[in-house]
């Protein structure tokens, strides 16, 4: 029997649904300064301390994005179990493994290192400080897993497949479209390339497995919070 179109094909409003919410993420994003002023923060002088502003401002227009469509999103995305939910927050430890092991070899240069920053560090107050622990967590738990996997697996592997993607069952795999995640798991992530080589292609297991979007947002949302508890436990925050 086949699934309906509803819950293999949608969301409708795709382009809107899948495609901007991320690129919006990605272009406030370059406005984000890093520890070593390059990119286009760096040309533009914002400074290390305006981190927080241009983050919550990141969000902002995000949430923006997402809330125009989320009625077609809501609709599509479909109900979870519990096993990708597990296997999410189980995989924050080969995550963390394999990003240091990639670190102290120096397998990525500085100008691509994460912003790194710490509120402790920055914020005058312990409240100021866990207020903005709080908004990043917004971002790092709910934001990204959400507009990264509408991206990836809603659009990015399934329009390698046809142009008319919204046509494509989610979940299917074929070589062009485990090629298409990989290579964006390393260009998204060269910090950690190695650890979003595997950890990209073990969500696209549980994207096949299941077919339902709930699945590996909710997976990627796991391995989110966990990381998180993971840097504020061991202020290892040059993994955000």
């Amino acid at each position: 029997m086949n699934a309906s179109p509803s819950a293999d094909h949608g969301p409708s409003r795709p382009w809107e649904s899948c495609v901007v919410p991320l690129v919006v993420f990605l272009a406030v994003g370059l406005l984000e300064p890093t520890p070593g002023g390059g990119g286009l923060a760096g040309l533009l002088g914002i400074p290390s301390a305006a981190y927080p502003l241009v983050y919550a401002v990141r969000l902002v227009a995000t949430s923006v994005a997402v809330a125009r469509v989320w009625g077609p999103i809501r609709a599509w995305v479909g109900h979870t179990t519990w096993w990708p939910i597990a296997l999410g927050g189980l995989l924050v430890v080969p995550w963390v493994l394999l990003a240091a092991v990639q670190r102290e070899a120096g397998w990525a240069p500085d100008a691509v290192a994460r912003s790194g920053f710490d509120p402790f560090a920055h914020f005058a107050t312990p409240a100021a400080a866990w207020g903005f622990v709080f908004v990043r967590a917004l971002g790092l738990v709910v934001i990204v897993p959400l507009v990264e996997e509408l991206f990836l697996r809603g659009f990015l592997m399934r329009t390698v497949i046809d142009e008319q993607f919204w046509t494509v069952p989610f979940g299917r795999l074929t070589l062009a479209s485990v090629a298409a995640c990989l290579v964006y798991a390393a260009a998204t992530h060269p910090g950690e390339a190695v650890a979003a080589v595997g950890w990209f292609a073990v969500m696209s297991g549980v994207a096949a497995a299941t077919r339902r979007p709930i699945d590996v947002i909710l997976a990627h949302a796991a391995t989110n919070l966990a990381l998180g508890g993971y840097v504020l436990a061991t202020n290892s925050w040059w993994l955000l």
